[in-house]
């Protein structure tokens, strides 16, 4: 009976063990499968702070060229002449300051677009998961004996690991806008003072509220890319239509103007770009030539010549030398008239000045130097560089 009773309890005692060791072994598993979900739980944080603040450095790369658009708006100019060339400082800086809001790093930025109103974003957060011993590459082991490739966890540990990582892309969608001109004449040929300025049934200019037609310009998140590259220059050129249209600066890279060249002289050497360009009247924009509109005074369709008329050429070429920060409007009086010139006395001339002549003012033409002048002349002639004339007022820009 003794000797019953012991061993019941030597089989019992060993019954406990097993239990003992069973239960040690599920919690020990338990213990893994817990670490194993809070790695992955903390992998997923780190994607997640990563596309967040993704997002908002590509919505904040864009927020500079909204506001070189909103500034167009009010003052009585197209807004799509804003292009990011305009903006004065890289995507990255914007890019940088809003990821950094977001604890977050830009590993790459890239515009696209003719006017680089898309931004693509790739972020990585500051901080990352260490990898275990085990999972570390033979590269990866020898980075860390010699201290090359670290990353910071959220305890602040150094060691090889993995970043949350993301990519957004962001666009800017600006409003339709019309621009009113005084009389009916002007409002078809878009040549003349501008009365007023609409963009999607809000009036911008004149006396636009900033904050309302800052709205009307939206940044929002997309898919894709623009598959239109962006070149980082307001001369994404077109060519076609009537006549014999060459960019003798795209054809001989020699003759493209140097960012080393005064405003003036950068003035002169855009213009230069299209010696022989046909006149077109209407025809000219910031990027390059364009098909004329109808008609002339003189009753000539610019509808039948690509190129420039006199003040098309103008605008063309300040905005080319000023990197997109002078858009002057298309109307010998508009550009006489605007405040960012200064005017010049017609006996100091110098290479850049715009020369008006006629009172109103009905022409204007480049100081080219040396008593030349460039300028598109007439329908039926080019652009070249003439003889100069006599000046009846001068302004200087840049």
């Amino acid at each position: 009976m003794l000797q019953r009773i012991r061993s019941a309890g030597r089989y019992g005692g060993d019954a406990g063990v097993a239990t003992s060791v069973l239960v040690m072994g599920m919690a020990v598993v338990l213990a893994a499968g817990f670490l194993a979900f809070g790695r992955i739980a903390q992998a997923g944080d780190m994607r997640n702070q990563a596309q967040i603040g993704a997002d908002a450095a590509a919505l904040g790369t864009l927020a500079p060229l909204r506001d070189q658009a909103v500034n167009l708006a009010l003052s009585g100019i197209d807004p799509s002449a804003a292009g990011y060339w305009s903006v004065g400082a890289p995507p990255e800086a914007a890019a940088k300051k809003f990821a950094d809001e977001n604890n977050v790093r830009v590993t790459k930025t890239r515009l696209s677009g003719m006017t680089g109103n898309t931004a693509m974003v790739k972020a990585a957060t500051k901080w990352c998961q260490l990898k275990n011993e085990d999972e570390l590459t033979a590269k990866e082991k020898e980075d860390l004996r010699n201290r090359r490739n670290l990353c910071t966890d959220s305890t602040g540990e150094e060691g090889i690991g993995r970043s949350g990582t993301a990519t957004a892309v962001a666009k800017m969608f600006a409003p339709d806008c019309v621009v009113y001109y005084w009389d009916p004449v002007e409002q078809a040929t878009g040549l003349g003072p501008v009365r007023r300025v609409v963009c999607d049934g809000v009036q911008v200019f004149p006396s636009g509220d900033r904050a309302r037609v800052t709205r009307l310009f939206k940044i929002r998140l997309v898919d894709d890319e623009d598959p239109i590259a962006y070149n980082g220059a307001p001369n994404g050129l077109t060519s076609g239509g009537s006549g014999a249209v060459v960019n003798h600066c795209a054809k001989d890279e020699s003759k493209t103007p140097t960012e080393d060249l005064s405003f003036g002289a950068a003035v002169v050497a855009w213009s230069l770009c299209w010696l022989g360009t046909p006149y077109a009247w209407g025809g000219g924009n910031y990027s390059g030539p364009t098909q004329g509109i109808c008609c002339s005074p003189g009753g000539y369709d610019g509808r039948n010549y690509f190129g420039f008329d006199c003040s098309g050429l103008t605008l063309y070429a300040v905005y080319q030398a000023s990197r997109g920060r002078i858009a002057l409007g298309h109307y010998t009086g508009n550009q006489i008239a605007d405040p960012r010139g200064t005017a010049v006395p017609t006996d100091q001339l110098k290479p850049g000045d715009l020369l008006f002549f006629g009172n109103p003012t009905h022409h204007v033409a480049i100081y080219y130097g040396d008593n030349k002048m460039v300028e598109a002349p007439q329908t039926g002639d080019v652009v070249k560089i003439s003889p100069l004339r006599t000046v009846d007022a001068a302004r200087r820009f840049g």
